[in-house]
């Protein structure tokens, strides 16, 4: 399906933010690059900033509501690897988009973290980031309520060891110029798999 010229101007808008920044990027520089107007793009957007605003609902925050996935039926490890290549798919997507920049992944980071120099935006970010964690908190206690876990650690424990080994397997990672998904793919079966086996491995806590 086509994409609507609105649609156009925050793609070309993301590609610069990436490349140069936000304060380095001029409005007529994305009106170059969406092969736009000013009086259309003033049509879909009073401001820059509000062009800014647009790209972190595009690339940041609608990319997060996809993760609250029905799963429940699912295996705990199911549930657990489910979240995890939710952030691999999601830098997939950003390394697709921004095919014509180096080391997109790296810079999608930086940009979410200038990002947060404005209050509102970071109060928005860590809300967001909150939800994920209660998903994988909640996981892991409805897997040691059914009897998956076989560990003697806490409940809380194994969330935050879950999601600091899932974060920082992709932010140590994000300096690649390509390739991630391969290489987070490789990462999961080396380091996550197998600690998810030992929580839910019996004869490991016998």
């Amino acid at each position: 399906m086509a994409r609507n010229h609105k649609e156009v101007i925050v793609e070309k808008a993301f590609e610069l933010f990436l490349n140069k920044g936000y304060e380095a990027t001029s409005l007529q520089a994305i009106i170059t690059a969406a092969n736009s107007s000013k009086g259309a793009v003033y049509h879909h957007f009073p401001s820059k900033y509000h062009i800014y605003l647009a790209v972190l609902d595009s690339y940041f925050f609608s990319l997060f509501e996809r993760i609250q996935l029905k799963d429940v039926a699912l295996s705990f490890e199911k549930r657990i690897q489910q979240r995890y290549f939710f952030f691999v798919e999601l830098l997939h997507f950003i390394e697709l988009t921004g095919s014509g920049v180096s080391f997109p992944i790296r810079k999608y980071f930086l940009f979410q973290l200038s990002s947060e120099r404005d209050a509102a935006i970071h109060e928005r970010i860590q809300a967001t980031l909150g939800v994920y964690h209660h998903e994988v908190l909640t996981i892991v206690t409805q897997a040691r309520e059914s009897g998956v876990l076989h560990t003697g650690i806490s409940t809380s424990a194994v969330a935050q060891q879950l999601i600091s080994m899932i974060e920082g397997l992709v932010i140590h990672h994000s300096t690649v110029e390509r390739g991630v998904k391969e290489l987070l793919s490789e990462k999961y079966e080396e380091v996550i798999a197998p600690y998810l086996q030992l929580l839910t491995n019996r004869s490991n806590h016998e």
